[in-house]
C-alpha cells in the first residue's frame, strides 16, 4: 500500500466543502449540497461563517449529494471535526455518524464507508463494507477529546485501508475487496440515513474534501498543517489596523507635540516678561537706594562745611566726586567686579573715614583663591551695611573704632561676605535711627528677593549682634553672576 500511494501524484481534491463565507457548493464542481437543519459557525481559524453546526436531531444533517466524485474507488476523504457532546437520542446502534455513504439497502453492513463517533468507548472509528462477510472496522488510538477540533482522514483501496488522526497514521489494516457504492444512495454528514439504526450528531464540520487518489503520508501531513484561508486577508487587516494606529498615534503625536511647543512658548512668553517686570523692579529698587546713599554722603559734607573744616571738606568733596563717578560708570551695568566692588568700599571707607578724623580702622580680606577681576556680584549690595555699620555703630562710640570686611568662596556659585565691626551694637541704636537703618535694609532684601526669583537663587543676609553689645555682624551670601 505505501509504494502505491506514493506512487500517486494528483493531489487535488475531486471534490471540497470549505463552507468558506456561508457556501454551500462544492468547489471543484460548484455542485448545489443540501444543508439541513444547520448553522454556520466559526472554523478552527476563528473565522465566521466558515464551518457548519448539526444541532444533533433527524432534522439536522448535510447531504452533499450523489457524485461520482464522492465515491472512488480507491481515494481518500479528508474533514474537520469538533463534537460539543455526544448524542443519546435515537434507536439502533449506538454511535453518532459523522460521514456515510451506502453499499446496499439493508439495515445492516450497508456502509461502502464511514466515519462515526462511539460515545461508550469515546473514540472514532472507521468502517469499510463489502457485505455482511467482510467489513473492516478501525480505532483511533489516540485519545478523542470533546470541544476541539480533530482532523480525520481516510485513505484507501482495494488492498488496504489506513486511518488518521491530526496527521497522524492510528492504523492500517489489510482490506483485500473492492469497494461498492450504491448508486441511489447521497453521502451523508451527520445522520445514518438508516431507519433501523437512526442517529444523529452534534458537532461542527468543516473542509470536506475528497480525492480520488491515495495520499502519501506527506500529504496527508500537509493537509492537518494547512494554512488560515484568510491568513492573507488577516495579514492585511492587521497591517490596515497597524497603519491606522500609526497614522493616528502620528497625528496625536504631532498635535500633542505641537500644544507642548505651544504651550512652551505661552510659559517661555510669560516667564520672560514676568522676569523683565522683576528685573525692571530690580532696577527701580536700586534706583532708590542711590539717592539715599547720596543724601547720607551730602548730608556728611554739609556737616564738615558747617564745621568749618574746608580742608576735609575739600578733599571730601574730591574724594566724593571721584566715588559718584565710578558709581554712575557701574550703573550701566547690573553686575559689579568684585576688583571694582572693593574699590568702591575703600574709596567710601577713605570718605567716612576723613569724617571720623582717621579714628576708623577698616580690613578688607579675601582669599587667595578668589580672582576678583573675574567675579561679578550685584552692583550696590554691601555699601548701605557698611555705612550703617559707621554711622549708627560707630559714630557714638569712644575709643578705637574697627570694620573689617571678609570675601571668600561660597558653594562656587556664591560669594560669602561679613561685615563686622565693634561699635555699640544695634541694642543701643536710637529707635528713629534704627528706623532709618530698615529702610536700606528692607530695599536690600528686595534686591536679594527679586535676584532669587529671576535667577533661581538662594541667596540670604542674616543681622547679629556680637555678645555684650560689642558691635555687629553681617552676613549676606551674594550670586556670582558671571554670563
Amino acid at each position: 500500500m505505501n509504494k502505491q500511494i506514493s506512487a500517486q501524484t494528483k493531489t487535488h481534491p475531486a471534490a471540497k466543502f470549505s463552507f468558506n463565507n456561508g457556501s454551500d457548493v462544492d468547489e471543484v464542481s460548484k455542485h448545489k449540497i443540501k444543508l439541513i437543519g444547520t448553522s454556520f459557525t466559526q472554523d478552527r481559524f476563528g473565522n465566521n461563517n466558515h464551518a457548519i453546526f448539526l444541532s444533533g436531531h433527524a432534522e439536522s444533517y448535510i447531504n452533499l449529494g450523489n457524485f461520482k466524485s464522492l465515491k472512488p474507488k480507491a481515494g481518500t476523504i479528508s474533514l474537520w471535526i469538533k463534537i460539543e457532546n455526544p448524542v443519546a437520542a435515537g434507536q439502533g446502534i449506538p454511535i453518532n455518524p459523522i460521514l456515510l455513504t451506502k453499499c446496499d439497502t439493508l439495515d445492516n453492513f450497508y456502509e461502502a464507508y464511514s466515519i462515526h463517533f462511539e460515545p461508550e468507548t469515546e473514540k472514532i472509528a472507521v468502517s469499510f463494507t463489502k457485505d455482511s462477510t467482510k467489513q473492516v472496522n478501525h480505532f483511533a488510538d489516540t485519545p478523542f477529546r470533546l470541544n476541539k477540533w480533530w482532523h480525520l482522514v481516510i485513505v484507501y483501496d482495494n488492498n488496504f485501508s489506513l486511518f488518521y488522526l491530526d496527521g497522524k497514521l492510528q492504523n492500517k489494516f489489510p482490506k483485500n475487496f473492492e469497494t461498492k457504492f450504491l448508486d441511489s444512495d447521497s453521502v451523508l454528514i451527520g445522520s445514518t440515513g438508516n431507519k433501523k439504526n437512526q442517529r444523529f450528531l452534534k458537532a461542527d464540520i468543516d473542509d470536506v474534501a475528497f480525492y480520488d487518489v491515495a495520499l502519501t503520508n506527506e500529504e496527508v501531513e500537509e493537509l492537518f498543517f494547512a494554512p488560515n484561508p484568510n491568513k492573507n486577508k488577516i495579514i492585511l487587516n492587521w497591517a490596515l489596523v497597524c497603519l491606522i494606529i500609526i497614522v493616528i498615534g502620528t497625528l496625536f503625536y504631532f498635535l500633542i507635540k505641537q500644544r507642548i511647543k505651544l504651550a512652551v512658548t505661552k510659559e517661555r512668553l510669560r516667564l520672560e516678561l514676568n522676569n523683565k517686570l522683576l528685573e525692571t523692579e530690580l532696577r527701580v529698587n536700586r534706583a532708590s537706594m542711590n539717592p539715599h546713599f547720596l543724601f547720607n554722603s551730602l548730608n556728611a559734607l554739609h556737616n564738615l562745611i558747617l564745621n568749618n573744616e574746608i580742608d576735609n571738606a575739600s578733599d571730601y568733596l574730591v574724594k566724593f566726586s571721584k566715588l559718584i563717578r565710578k558709581i554712575l560708570d557701574s550703573n550701566m551695568y547690573e553686575s559689579i567686579s568684585l576688583e571694582l566692588e572693593i574699590e568702591l568700599l575703600e574709596l567710601y571707607l577713605e570718605l567716612e573715614n576723613l569724617r571720623f578724623e582717621e579714628n576708623i580702622k577698616y580690613t578688607i580680606v579675601r582669599d587667595d583663591s578668589l580672582v576678583l577681576s573675574s567675579i561679578h556680584i550685584p552692583i550696590m549690595m554691601l555699601q548701605p551695611f557698611i555705612e550703617n555699620a559707621i554711622w549708627h555703630g560707630l559714630l557714638n562710640k569712644t575709643g578705637e573704632k574697627s570694620i573689617t570686611i571678609t570675601f571668600s568662596l561660597y558653594e562656587e556659585k556664591y560669594i560669602y561676605c561679613t561685615i563686622e565691626d565693634n561699635g555699640t551694637g544695634r541694642k543701643k541704636t536710637n529707635p528713629g535711627i534704627v528706623e532709618k537703618k530698615s529702610l536700606a535694609t528692607g530695599f536690600l532684601m528686595q534686591r536679594l528677593e527679586l535676584l532669587n526669583k529671576i535667577h533661581g537663587l538662594k541667596c540670604s543676609m542674616l543681622i547679629e549682634d556680637k555678645p555684650n553689645s560689642t558691635g555687629t555682624i553681617v552676613k549676606i551670601i551674594l550670586p556670582i553672576l558671571n554670563k
